[in-house]
């Protein structure tokens, strides 16, 4: 009998044991958790604004080149991309970053015209470029 009240008392201090490290992991894990979520959010607006950047960096060269003008430009898009937009000398990339909708905006001295409407994932998107007239850049996806 006292064999046996022994395994009890080492069983039951070992189930202790794990319970107070359990209860100081578990909120370490979920701090470590919420801070890589937050950084991979910066990380991707950072990416969004590079390529909002990019756009309209490479809209003014084809503005500034002349009539008939193009140009092909390979942009990568972060995770979270909801849409993209140009309209009026601006760049606009709409994201989901940690549950909110945030807005990347970038601008340029040409006149921009185009389509960046529809579904994109993130990952490589291929845009063209052509100054149409001499005095505005449609920007539109290769398809």
């Amino acid at each position: 009998m006292e064999n046996a009240r022994k395994h009890g008392q080492a069983a039951t201090e070992l189930l202790v044991m794990f319970g107070f490290a359990l209860v100081f992991i578990i909120p370490l894990a979920f701090l470590f958790l919420s801070a890589t979520s937050n950084e991979i959010g910066k990380t991707s607006l950072m990416q969004a604004k590079a390529t909002a950047r990019s756009i309209a960096d490479n809209a003014g060269e084809v503005y500034l080149q002349g009539a008939g003008a193009r140009k092909y430009v390979v942009v990568n898009y972060p995770e979270g991309i909801k849409g993209a937009s140009v309209a009026d000398g601006l760049v606009m990339l709409s994201m989901d970053v940690n549950g909110q909708r945030q807005d990347v905006v970038s601008a340029t001295f040409a006149n921009l015209t185009g389509n960046l409407t529809g579904k994109r994932t993130a990952g490589l998107q291929t845009i063209k470029m052509v100054n149409v007239g001499g005095y505005v850049v449609n920007v539109t996806y290769v398809q």
